[in-house]
């Protein structure tokens, strides 16, 4: 015959019932902590855009600042660049 295992004395009610209250919390957190990290990869792609066009904004100050003080005409400029317009 097979021996039975024996089986400590516990409140399994109590303990049951804390398990289940602990489970709802973390998958709780668990979903606030999900949206959390959607809002911040969104965040994110809005950071990197600004930071991308700031670079360009920074980049054409540098480039009309230059255009400045070379003194030259914007038809030379264009001449120097072989733009036509």
């Amino acid at each position: 015959m097979a021996r039975r295992k024996k089986v400590e004395a516990k409140n399994y009610d109590e303990l049951i019932k804390a398990s289940e209250e602990r489970i709802v919390v973390l998958t709780d957190d668990l979903k606030a902590e999900k949206a959390n990290l959607k809002q911040l990869k969104k965040d994110k792609i809005v950071y990197d855009k600004v930071l991308e066009d700031e670079k360009k904004e920074k980049e054409i100050q540098e480039v009309a600042a230059i255009i400045a003080e070379s003194g030259k005409t914007i038809e030379e400029i264009r001449n120097l660049l072989k733009i036509t317009k």
